[in-house]
């Protein structure tokens, strides 16, 4: 790192994900660079970092970084540093865990198995619920924007013009978008902001689903998925509360067996839920 590089952009991602703190240049890759190892558990919790002296040598940035990405660590509850005892890791429950920032880390990391597990109980407990909702509740403008979202997941499915992998990307978007338009639905703000911050995790898992049914190599399986999510559209504009919940119910839980079948293949232990 070069610490005159300060005021430059941080290079690390943009968008839906980015920090609820932002970053900019060397601080940002300095507090990236820690994250993704307290993360990865190159520290664990309780263990002291090191030392201030031997993390300006190992990172190459001044003492001023350092002090200022241990700050920023500390506010998304990473760590803890006390006058006598220097800077430790923090208990995991203690981690900001819904910082997109921490979320991003963890992705990094590798963390797949503990973000999926968590994921899958977020949305289980969640989605069907929301379906629900959106089904009583829905607007006009929200319905055209469900549909909207439908109708781009038919396009991808009937449309053979593109190679199978842009083809698989376009579906990962049709479907983080379908599930983002039943969420906005139900007019609540804190839970659209809620989805924001898993985004990047849930299109991980949908990209994990398609991998595990071969949509890397092939475009085997999107009959089920499509049938899954037709359910629930269908549900949805016969104004089925009940049924949209069902069918928003199945399709997660086709989603947990797929996710465990992808982290087997991967060699990582499988998804609880």
């Amino acid at each position: 790192m070069n610490e005159s590089d300060n005021s430059a952009s941080s290079p690390r991602r943009s968008g839906r994900l980015a920090g609820t703190i932002q970053f900019r240049g060397i601080i940002g890759q300095a507090v990236s660079e820690l994250g993704v190892r307290i993360v990865g558990g190159e520290w664990p919790p309780g263990e002291a970092l090191p030392r201030e002296a031997d993390l300006t040598e190992m990172m190459g940035v001044g003492r001023s970084v350092v002090r200022e990405a241990v700050r920023i660590l500390s506010a998304k509850g990473l760590v803890r540093s006390r006058t006598s005892d220097g800077t430790r890791v923090t208990p995991r429950e203690e981690w900001r865990l819904l910082d997109p920032d921490v979320m991003h880390w963890r992705i990094q990391s590798g963390d797949h198995r503990e973000l999926l597990t968590g994921l899958f109980n977020v949305r289980q407990a969640m989605e069907p619920g929301l379906v629900r909702l959106a089904t009583q509740r829905a607007s006009e403008a929200a319905r055209s924007r469900i549909r909207a979202a439908w109708q781009a997941m038919e396009a991808v499915y009937v449309d053979p013009g593109h190679d199978d992998a842009e083809r698989r990307e376009r579906f990962i978007q049709a479907d983080v978008e379908y599930h983002r338009a039943f969420l906005a639905a139900t007019g609540s703000a804190l839970l659209t902001q809620l989805f924001s911050v898993i985004e990047a995790a849930l299109t991980m898992l949908f990209d994990l689903q398609m991998r595990t049914r071969g949509y890397d190599s092939q475009l085997t399986g999107m009959d089920d998925a499509r049938a899954l999510h037709r359910r629930v559209y269908e549900r949805f504009e016969a104004g089925d509360a009940d049924g949209a919940e069902a069918a928003m119910r199945e399709l997660i839980e086709h989603a947990v067996l797929d996710a465990r079948t992808g982290l087997e293949r991967m060699g990582e232990p499988p998804v609880s839920g």
